[in-house]
C-alpha cells in the first residue's frame, strides 16, 4: 500500500472533523435552546469541553498538515470559544471614579478539605470584600469561626455537597435559605456598597448527571435569573454553577439580565493548574456593573480553583 493511502486512513483528519463539530456545539445549544430530555443533555455534557477541542484541533492540525496543508485551514475555528461563550460583562473602559473596586470572590471549597487557612490567606492579599463559599462542611464551616476579617457572615453547613456561605465585610441581612423541589439550596442575602443596596445569590445546583438533573439545573438558574432582573437592585449571583459559559444553562441567562463577570479560564478539577478542565465556578452580574478587573486564584486543596471579580457600579 502507498504512503499517500496509509496517509489517507489516518485518525488525525478524524480527530480534527471531530474537534469542529465539537467547537461548533454551543451553537447548536442555542438552536433548539429550551428543550429537556436526553439529546439536550448530551449536547450540554460535550459543549462544555471546548479547550478540549481546541487542543485536539491544534494537535490533529499539526499532524495533518504535515503531508498537506491545506489542513492548516480548521485552525479559522480556533476562536468559537470565545465568540460562543455566554455574554461576558462589559468592562470598565475609563479610570474607576470611585476610591476601590467591590471585589467579590467564589470558591468551592470541597468536602474533604477543612483548613480555610490558605483560601483565606490568598483572600486577604486580594482585599475581598464579598466572598460566597460551596461545598461548606461543617467542620470547615467551624475553622470558619477564627477568621476575624469577615465579620458578617451567613453559614449554612452541610455534611454532604450542598453547604453554603456568604462571607462579607459590609453588612449582611435579609439572608434566606431557599430549597428547590429536590431539597438543594441557594442562600439570598442583601448587602450595601458605597451606599447601594446589592443583592447577593449563592447558589450550587446538583451537577448535571441526568437528563432530570440537566433540566433542573437549568430551570433553577432561569428562576433565579427572573427573580434578580425583576429586582430594581443591583444583583450578583456566585457560586459552582455546575455549568460552563457554553453550557445550556448560562446561554440564555444574557436575555434575562445576567452577564457573566469571570472569564473562561478552567476552574475544575484543580490539578495541574486547572488547564485541563472546564469553567465552572462563576460570578454573574446584573446590568450596571462593570468588570475592573477579573482573575482565577490558586489551588489551595480543594479539586476546584477560586475565581474573583473587582466590579464597578456604574452611576
Amino acid at each position: 500500500m502507498r504512503g499517500d493511502s496509509v496517509w489517507n486512513l489516518s485518525a488525525w483528519p478524524v480527530v480534527s472533523f471531530a474537534c469542529l463539530v465539537g467547537l461548533t456545539l454551543p451553537l447548536w445549544a442555542v438552536a433548539i435552546g429550551g428543550r429537556e430530555g436526553p439529546v439536550a443533555w448530551l449536547l450540554d455534557l460535550a459543549a462544555h469541553w471546548q479547550w478540549l477541542f481546541v487542543a485536539g484541533l491544534l494537535a490533529s492540525v499539526a499532524a495533518s498538515a504535515r503531508r498537506d496543508r491545506r489542513w492548516l485551514m480548521p485552525l479559522l475555528a480556533l476562536p468559537l470559544p470565545l465568540l460562543t461563550g455566554a455574554s461576558p460583562a462589559p468592562s470598565v473602559t475609563a479610570q474607576v471614579p470611585s476610591a476601590s473596586p467591590f471585589t467579590v470572590a467564589s470558591a468551592n471549597v470541597g468536602l474533604g478539605w477543612r483548613d480555610p487557612g490558605p483560601l483565606l490567606a490568598w483572600l486577604r492579599d486580594q482585599d475581598v470584600d464579598l466572598l460566597v463559599l460551596v461545598e461548606v462542611s461543617t467542620a470547615f464551616a467551624g475553622a470558619l469561626q477564627w477568621e476575624p476579617g469577615y465579620p458578617h457572615r451567613v453559614v449554612e453547613p452541610q455534611d454532604g455537597p450542598f453547604g453554603i456561605a456568604v462571607l462579607s465585610r459590609h453588612p449582611l441581612r435579609g439572608a434566606r435559605l431557599v430549597r428547590d423541589a429536590d431539597g438543594i439550596p441557594h442562600l439570598l442575602v442583601e448587602t450595601d456598597w458605597q451606599g447601594q443596596p446589592v443583592s447577593v445569590a449563592a447558589v450550587h445546583p446538583m451537577p448535571p448527571l441526568s437528563p432530570q438533573f440537566h433540566a433542573a439545573r437549568d430551570h433553577r438558574l432561569t428562576e433565579l435569573a427572573r427573580g434578580i432582573a425583576g429586582d430594581p437592585r443591583p444583583g450578583i449571583v456566585a457560586g459552582d454553577l455546575n455549568a460552563t459559559p457554553w453550557s445550556s444553562a448560562l446561554l440564555s441567562l444574557p436575555e434575562l439580565g445576567l452577564r457573566r463577570a469571570t472569564g473562561l479560564a478552567p476552574t475544575w478539577p484543580s490539578a495541574f493548574g486547572g488547564w485541563f478542565g472546564i469553567p465552572i465556578d462563576h460570578v454573574l452580574v446584573t446590568p450596571g456593573w462593570r468588570v475592573v478587573d477579573r482573575a482565577r486564584g490558586p489551588a489551595f486543596g480543594s479539586d476546584h480553583l477560586p475565581v474573583l471579580v473587582r466590579l464597578h457600579l456604574q452611576d
